[in-house]
């Protein structure tokens, strides 16, 4: 294996930079693959994460979370494979990636996905010692995060209720998706008009919360005039979660998400340390009763030039809002302001229609989610993209604004996603005159460039 290449923003770099022990992120200073002790105690840490939510576990660390020395021999994908095959039941694959710190030191980041319908079992014992004591994991147990952090089974009915819950939000979600690919449905309820009104408040005032930010913030006024904003609402039937376990179930969603639509700077991300997201208000909703966790990267720095907002509350209502990739430095060949790159547009939609469809199997009961785009400073712009060249480069845009709207069933979204996406992409992409590119079957194809790379 080699150190991965650094092509753009990668959040998983903050496991490195900024290292921070949490329930869902397990640090070692080395993991010991050549005994059956040290693959047991590996295979314990990754069921735990698995039936959190995912997680990652980072090797290369001490106890005291600073480098450990000497440095350890990191593992490869294909031996974290031959623990989880041995170990654990339902089989399921993770990833590896290499990254380096600043000093040139290489650390290993073991990416655990969720748990999916059924939860991470272990199907054998770790070894015995000399007294006949079985250690490191033991066969039958089900292994969850606990305060400490640590990786230890479920001893209490108590600690069996969020993953029973998020196993019965799988398998449902599954099964509406399937009854509604058969049934051809996909209709949309009564309420549509109400939910689309909240979404509209909603989304004007995260409009008006960015634009204040850049101003006060003294953030470069191309943000202002030139940035995308993507909001969704889900409703839903059932009983909302409390504001308390938004930060789990977005660590839940992006761990399931990155897998499949792998940008190195997802939306909604949770950051630990510094740009923490944090429980805020706004005067402009309910009057200031409306409770939201924001992400504020205008007022925070990044650490790589992208200034991003987001908020996400319990009632289902979530938004983001950034400046052009385009923009930046992080974009070869062009300058600011002129550039518009229909891949980055076409990951950007699909990460927050999958993000929705995954959040909503969080609420249990979602019915249907409703989708809001909107484009500022397209003008001018022309089409290019410096990773994929695009057939029709140099289409400029002659409209500055273009917005977009959907709404879909939770089936139709399990079913078939890119049906959404290709709706909401239309209006931007009819902006540079080759709207009839983004189609369905196009998201289709260009998703499979979008995976994380093994």
């Amino acid at each position: 294996m080699t150190p991965t290449d650094t092509l753009g923003p990668d959040a998983l770099r903050l496991l490195v930079d900024d290292p921070n022990e949490t329930l869902s992120a397990e640090y070692k200073a080395q993991v010991d693959l050549e005994t059956p002790l040290g693959r047991a105690k590996l295979a314990r840490h990754i069921a735990a994460l698995a039936n959190h939510g995912g997680g990652h576990i980072v090797i290369g660390f001490d106890d005291n979370l600073e480098p450990a020395s000497p440095r350890p021999q990191l593992p490869s994908r294909d031996t974290i494979a031959r623990v989880v095959k041995d170990y654990l039941i339902p089989v399921f694959q993770c990833d590896v990636r290499l990254l380096d710190d600043p000093q040139g030191r290489t650390y290993a980041v073991v990416i655990v996905p969720t748990h999916g319908p059924t939860p991470v079992c272990c199907r054998a014992d770790g070894p015995q010692n000399p007294s006949g004591k079985v250690q490191g994991i033991n066969r039958g147990a089900y292994y969850i995060r606990k305060v400490g952090p640590e990786s230890a089974p479920i001893l209490t009915p108590e600690e069996w209720t969020p993953l029973i819950r998020r196993c019965a939000m799988a398998e449902r979600s599954s099964i509406l998706g399937a009854i509604e690919l058969a049934l051809r449905g996909g209709a949309t309820g009564p309420d549509a008009v109400s939910a689309m009104e909240r979404l509209e408040n909603w989304d004007a005032a995260m409009a008006a919360a960015f634009l204040k930010g850049v101003a006060e913030n003294g953030r470069p006024e191309i943000i202002a005039k030139s940035n995308y904003r993507f909001s969704y609402l889900i409703e839903t039937s059932g009983e909302l979660p409390s504001p308390n376990e938004l930060s789990d179930m977005l660590r839940r969603v992006a761990n399931e998400l990155d897998p499949e639509i792998h940008t190195g700077w997802g939306a909604f991300h949770v950051f630990d340390g510094p740009l923490t997201p944090r429980s805020k208000t706004d005067q402009q909703l309910d009057g200031g009763e409306l409770e939201f966790l924001e992400m504020n990267l205008l007022e925070a720095d990044s650490g790589v030039g992208l200034m991003d907002v987001w908020r996400v509350s319990a009632t289902g209502l979530a938004s983001i809002e950034r400046g052009y990739i385009e923009d930046t430095s992080w974009w070869k060949g062009t300058s600011p302001g002129a550039a518009f790159s229909p891949n980055q547009m076409a990951m950007g939609i699909a990460e927050v229609v999958r993000h929705a469809t995954l959040m909503a199997r969080e609420f249990g009961f979602a019915t249907q989610v409703h989708f809001r785009c909107e484009w500022r400073g397209l003008k001018g712009r022309t089409l290019h993209d410096f990773h994929h060249r695009w057939m029709f480069q140099g289409h400029e845009a002659t409209d500055d604004v273009r917005k977009s709207r959907a709404t879909a069933t939770i089936g139709a979204l399990e079913a078939n996603w890119t049906e959404v996406a290709a709706l909401l992409a239309g209006p931007v992409m009819r902006a540079f005159g080759v709207g009839h590119v983004v189609t369905p079957a196009w998201f289709s194809t260009q998703s499979t460039e979008w995976r994380r790379n093994r």
